[in-house]
């Protein structure tokens, strides 16, 4: 009777990728950074779960819609630039094929079975190609700094020592600065994880 220990672990190569592909899904659902997946003209293709939270929408409610339809400008800001911002900056990534990041942008939202909400982002949109150049999809990620543009102590702080509007927005930076660590960390992480899927492959 052959030694189990001593067996071969022979897989199909089916069933290593589904497994790496289990991996990827994975890590994309549990990312800290908010992430959206577009098709090249826009269509929401998915989102992952911090990405949800950050805009109080539900996955269902957004696949398959186009982006400005599911997040338009706020009807209650007549100074609203946001859909033409994010649009101006997906035609460049379209264009050029290189990530685009955006300065802080206030682009209000509607979270679902809530009324509007004053937000501020730091988005940034790039491209993703096949081998042959191809584009595939649109990345958007967005790190939501509101709370450190409006914080009520900054704002204090701001009219107690008659300190300029670019300060407050050096502390929206500081939240950037942080995500973007965040984003360090994730992309570290996915290298350990396409370590184990090439791993995997190998068998």
């Amino acid at each position: 009777m052959a030694d189990a220990r001593h067996t071969p672990n022979f897989r199909s190569a089916a069933a290593q990728m589904q497994q790496a592909e289990g991996l990827y899904r994975e890590l994309f659902d549990r990312a800290p950074l908010p992430l959206l997946v577009l098709t090249p003209d826009c269509r929401i293709a998915n989102a992952n779960d911090a990405y949800l939270t950050a805009t109080g929408r539900q996955r269902e409610a957004l696949a398959g819609f186009d982006m400005f339809e599911a997040f338009p400008d706020s009807p209650h800001d007549p100074q609203a630039d946001g859909v033409r911002n994010l649009s101006t900056s997906f035609e460049r990534v379209l264009g050029t094929g290189q990530r685009d990041l955006m300065p802080l942008q206030r682009y209000d939202i509607q979270p679902e079975d809530r009324p509007w909400e004053v937000r501020y982002w730091h988005p940034a949109n790039w491209a993703v190609r096949d081998e042959a150049g191809l584009m595939l999809a649109l990345i958007h990620h967005v790190s939501d700094v509101t709370a450190s543009v409006l914080e009520p102590s900054a704002q204090v702080t701001m009219v107690i020592s008659g300190q300029s509007a670019d300060d407050l927005l050096a502390r929206a930076d500081a939240a950037i600065r942080q995500a973007k660590h965040l984003q360090m960390e994730t992309r570290r992480d996915l290298l350990i994880v396409q370590r184990r899927v090439r791993n995997l492959l190998r068998g």
